[in-house]
C-alpha cells in the first residue's frame, strides 16, 4: 500500500503524509480518521480533543533580565506537576517548522503560559515576571513520531482488511469493507495513564499514592469543584464525565470502608479533564487535584 511505504520513509514530511492519509480517509468515508487528520493538519481548536501523545513535559521557568530563564522552585509538588505538563495543539506544519529552526541549536523550546496563569504565578512568587514551560525539542519529535506511527498502524490495518488502494484508487468492495469496519484512533497509539513527572533529577522516583489520603481534604476539593463546574465551560461529554467522577469519588469518601483505588482513579480522571479545560480556574483546580494525588 502506497500510504504504508510513505509512512516508513523518514524523508517524507509528516504534513505531506497526513495529506495523503486525508485523501485515503475521504475516499473510504472513514470520518473518525478524517477528523483526526484534519486536527493534526490544522491544529486542535478544542483543548479537550488533544490526544495524550501531544501532552509535553518540561520545566516551568521565569525570565530573569540579568540571568535569563531560571527554574521556578516549587515547595508544592502538586503545583509543580500541574504546571510541568501542557497539551500542544499546534498544527503539524508549525511543529515541523519549530523543529527545523531548532536544528543545530542546543537551546530548548519555550511554551508561554496563558496570561491568566502567568498572572497567577507572578502573584504567587510576589514579583512581576514572565513565565513559560521550557521543553526539549525531543518533546516535539515524539509528537511527529507518534503521528507517523499512527498512520503506519492504520495502513497496516487497512491492508489486513484487504483494502490495498492501488494508486490510491479503491474498489467498491474495499469501500464497503471500510464502511463496515471501526477504525478507532485510540487503537493506533498507546494510552497514557497517570504519567509521573520528574524535574531536573537523574536518579529519582515518584509514587502516586492515596492509600493514606486525607479524605476530608478530598471531600472539600470535590465539593468545591462541584460548585465551580459551570465556570470551566466544558463540553457536554466532558461535563458528564466530570460529574460522574465527582459522584464516584464522593461516594467512596463518605463510605464506611472507602476504596482508595477507586478514589485514585476518579481523581486521575478529574485531573485529565482539567488538563484539557484551560484557563486560570482550571489551573488552580488542577494544582489542588495534583496535591491530593501526591499525598
Amino acid at each position: 500500500m502506497e500510504l504504508q511505504k510513505d509512512a516508513l520513509d523518514r524523508h517524507i514530511p509528516i504534513s505531506d503524509l497526513l495529506r495523503k492519509a486525508l485523501l485515503v480517509a475521504k475516499k473510504l468515508n472513514i470520518f473518525e480518521f478524517e477528523q483526526w487528520v484534519s486536527n493534526e493538519l490544522n491544529g486542535y481548536e478544542n483543548p479537550e480533543d488533544i490526544p495524550p501523545y501531544r501532552h509535553v513535559i518540561g520545566t516551568p521557568k521565569y525570565f530573569n533580565p540579568y540571568n535569563g530563564w531560571q527554574p521556578i522552585v516549587f515547595e508544592d509538588t502538586g503545583m509543580a506537576e500541574g504546571l510541568s505538563k501542557r497539551p500542544s495543539g499546534q498544527g503539524i506544519a508549525e511543529i515541523e517548522s519549530l523543529l527545523a529552526n531548532a536544528t543545530g541549536q542546543s537551546g530548548p523550546l519555550r511554551m508561554p503560559f496563558p496570561t491568566d496563569i502567568q498572572t497567577y504565578i507572578a502573584r504567587a512568587l510576589g514579583i512581576p515576571i514572565q513565565s513559560a514551560l521550557i521543553i526539549p525539542s525531543t518533546a516535539l519529535v515524539r509528537i511527529t513520531d507518534a503521528v507517523r506511527t499512527i498512520i503506519l498502524n492504520w495502513s497496516i490495518k487497512l491492508e489486513s482488511d484487504g483494502i490495498l488502494g492501488e494508486g490510491l484508487s479503491f474498489t467498491v468492495k474495499e469501500r464497503q469493507v471500510a464502511e463496515k469496519t471501526s477504525y478507532n484512533i485510540n487503537n493506533f497509539y498507546g494510552s497514557v495513564q497517570n504519567p509521573q513527572i520528574q524535574q531536573q533529577t537523574t536518579e529519582s522516583s515518584q509514587v502516586m499514592n492515596v492509600q493514606q489520603a486525607d479524605l476530608p481534604a478530598i471531600r472539600t476539593f470535590l465539593v468545591s469543584l462541584q460548585s465551580q463546574i459551570e465556570e470551566l465551560r466544558l463540553s457536554h461529554e466532558s461535563r458528564r464525565e466530570l460529574d460522574s467522577d465527582i459522584a464516584t469519588a464522593l461516594a467512596q469518601v463518605e463510605s464506611p470502608k472507602p476504596k482508595h483505588g477507586i478514589i485514585r482513579e476518579s481523581l486521575s480522571s478529574i485531573r485529565r479533564i482539567l488538563e484539557g479545560a484551560g484557563g486560570g480556574l482550571a489551573a488552580k483546580l488542577l494544582m489542588a487535584c495534583g496535591r491530593l494525588l501526591m499525598g
